[in-house]
């Protein structure tokens, strides 16, 4: 029950995604809801420049949707959509999209399909913006099920409010002025108590002696994190006792669930900014298994040098088939005490086959 309670408290609450690569300086959120986070990127070296607004959504797997301003290279602005059901190419390449809003007729848009990239088990579609100014102007403040169809087929959706406050602090970024809003830590800060320990390490599954490692893929957030204090625990001890996953979990629950992406291909991750306590690292992933199936396709007559029958045996082909397989596993860690950094191996090994 914690593994699938973790996955459901980390869905429901956006803050807790820890990204060890986001420059928590220059991050600032916009504002947050039910639905997820607007955060803002600011250049402080380049004003007016490198400026974007990204929406995080609270849901599993949550697609992605940034709009970035003009850069010292391109005068031009682009909207990016990334997520798993959209498709990647061998190369970029352009594609025509509909973009479909409640209320609205369907539009045509042109866009750009970039292969996967590095990090991301996403796949990404870039559409050109023209005045990124007036773009920002005609976008409705709430959108719910906005989709995205490459060839009747719906390859993104999501649901967002609070456009109209990314989209001031958007413009203002591209004026030139700076956003006064809560850093990225600041707002974390307001969910639960901050340190400056560290707990890293590597994630993966091993499912026999002979067998090869499995990992969690690049750029995944496969691994959450459960801060254990007795808060939390004598919260989860009535969730035991009721036999039942509770429809609403609490804020002040879920300012104990983190996670953070996959920063390799050999299942290294990093929590930053831990306090001292008692904690509960957990992973969900899948990796690709193969099988292997015999099926009889005929039979073959046996007969003596005289030609007299004697019987018959099976003609028998081996198909191989690949399927994935999920593995959910868990460790608990310790931090004594703070400005500690925690090394830890987040494995499941079964050396006589699971």
């Amino acid at each position: 029950m914690l593994g699938a309670l973790v996955l459901t408290c980390l869905a429901g609450n956006a803050l807790a995604a820890s990204d060890p690569a986001l420059p928590e300086g220059n991050t600032k959120v916009v504002t947050k809801s039910r639905l997820g986070v607007w955060m803002l990127r600011e250049d402080p070296a380049q004003p007016r420049m490198n400026c974007s607004v990204k929406f995080v959504s609270s849901s599993k797997n949550p697609p992605g949707l940034t709009i970035l301003g003009p850069t010292p290279k391109s005068a031009h602005a682009v909207i990016l959509f990334s997520g798993s059901d959209i498709p990647v190419s061998s190369a970029v390449q352009d594609v025509q999209v509909e973009l479909v809003q409640q209320d609205l007729p369907p539009t045509r848009l042109p866009a750009k399909q970039f292969p996967r990239q590095a990090g991301s088990p996403d796949g990404v579609l870039a559409v050109p913006v023209g005045d990124i100014r007036q773009t920002l102007k005609s976008m409705r403040d709430r959108e719910n099920n906005m989709q995205l169809r490459m060839e009747s087929t719906t390859v993104f959706s999501l649901d967002y409010d609070g456009l109209a406050l990314a989209r001031n602090a958007m413009l203002d970024c591209m004026e030139g002025r700076t956003f006064a809003g809560q850093s990225l830590k600041e707002a974390t800060a307001e969910i639960r108590p901050l340190g400056t320990s560290v707990i890293k390490g590597q994630a993966y599954f091993k499912g026999a002696l002979l067998a090869a490692k499995k990992y969690p893929p690049k750029g995944s957030q496969a691994v959450g994190l459960i801060w254990m204090t007795d808060e939390f625990k004598a919260w989860y001890e009535q969730v035991k006792r009721d036999q039942k996953m509770p429809k609403q979990i609490p804020q002040a629950i879920l300012k104990h669930f983190m996670r953070t992406k996959i920063l390799d291909d050999k299942g290294s991750f990093v929590f930053t900014n831990m306090p001292p306590g008692e904690y509960l690292l957990i992973t969900d992933f899948s990796y690709e298994r193969t099988r292997n199936q015999e099926e009889v396709i005929g039979r073959t007559d046996v007969y003596t040098a005289g030609g007299r029958y004697i019987g018959s045996n099976n003609q028998i082909t081996v198909n191989t088939y690949a399927f994935q397989e999920g593995v959910t596993f868990e460790k608990r860690v310790v931090v004594p005490a703070d400005g500690q950094t925690i090394e830890v191996s987040l494995d499941k090994s079964c050396l006589m086959g699971c």
